[in-house]
């Protein structure tokens, strides 16, 4: 009888610590579809809830992923926006970081639209985030006499990376 307990209380300790590894076949399969399955496959991997969700589910984690990469560039920034002395510098990154910031409150609703099965309203919104993050570029591309801060590029690329892998997925669907 000890035996037995002590077996059971070894089955249950594994099943709690053990990690659970994400349906690679799944994950493969719906990474495989966008332009960048490597960095796909790293938003699904840092979810515990890839583990056992549908491709709609996985749809839903890289909204999250791309709402974090947004948030992200919004906070960085502000970060930059409050260092930087009155200039034209300064009134684009005003100008970035409202845009993202934003962008970043819509994320909720594209959400809730993927999760609900409306994935023409999904993208159509994402479509119109991917637009409003551009815009940040595109005033430095009005003014080339103002340097683009690193951050702002990397950034930029993070966020738009996001919000494609997010695109690709819901066209996939």
């Amino acid at each position: 009888m000890n035996l037995s307990n002590s077996m059971f209380q070894f089955l249950v300790l594994f099943a709690l610590f053990s990690l659970v590894k994400p349906d690679a076949a799944l994950i493969g399969s719906v990474c495989g579809k966008t332009e960048q399955p490597v960095i796909c496959s790293d938003c699904f991997k840092s979810s515990s809830g890839s583990q056992t969700a549908d491709v709609r589910g996985l749809a839903v984690i890289a909204i999250g992923c791309a709402e974090r990469n947004t948030r992200l560039m919004a906070q960085k920034l502000g970060e930059l926006l409050r260092s930087t002395p009155d200039s034209a510098l300064k009134t684009i990154l005003n100008g970035c970081w409202l845009s993202t910031g934003y962008t970043a409150g819509d994320f909720p609703g594209i959400e809730r639209a993927v999760a609900a099965g409306d994935y023409t309203t999904g993208r159509n919104t994402l479509e119109i985030a991917i637009r409003n993050v551009n815009s940040c570029l595109e005033e430095f591309n009005k003014n080339p006499r103002v340097p683009v801060p690193s951050e702002v590029l990397t950034g930029t690329v993070a966020a738009i990376q996001g919000r494609r892998i997010v695109s690709d997925i819901l066209n996939s669907i």
